[in-house]
């Protein structure tokens, strides 16, 4: 006769991943609490963003301004790359940032990790737009979204992450 045998299908590898790490526990006599399961299935990148409102009196400050929202929008973006083998991608630059306060890091501010940028907006007309007499906007708002690619634990946040 023919013998059939059941598998379980997983959706995705993270199912298939936390299955194993069940069947290991199981077999050290630990047990899964499925209600706590529920509850936490891991940890994500943190996110944050940022806001810079920028307001040039004259051409050279806005020209400034356009080279610091260009850096950002470089830094943010994928370099492509062509070759014989295909097309690649090399990933955004990542940014290191510190609070200072008197030139020192500011204990009252918490750490981030390393980021990386997801998203630049720029906002030319924060406060309805106004130009000035070149065409140049008045007030120009930033926006910076980003994530860290770190993983913060409870020991990092001890650290003053």
């Amino acid at each position: 006769g023919v013998q059939t045998c059941a598998l379980p299908i997983f959706n995705t590898a993270t199912n298939a991943i936390a299955a194993f790490g069940q069947a290991g526990l199981q077999k050290l006599g630990y047990a899964v609490n499925p209600q706590l399961q529920l509850l936490f299935e891991g940890i994500g990148f943190r996110e944050y963003q940022m806001t810079f409102t920028f307001t040039p009196y004259s051409q050279q400050e806005t020209e400034q301004v356009r080279k610091i929202i260009q850096m950002f929008r470089q830094n943010a973006a994928p370099r492509i790359v062509t070759e014989a083998a295909g097309m690649f991608f090399v990933p955004p630059s990542s940014f290191t940032l510190d609070f200072l306060f008197n030139g020192t890091v500011n204990p009252y501010i918490n750490k981030v990790a390393e980021s990386v940028i997801t998203s630049v907006d720029v906002n030319y007309a924060p406060n309805g737009y106004t130009a000035h007499d070149d065409g140049s906007p008045v007030q120009i708002q930033m926006t910076l979204q980003f994530k860290e690619i770190q993983l913060i634990d409870k020991a990092k946040i001890q650290q003053g992450y």
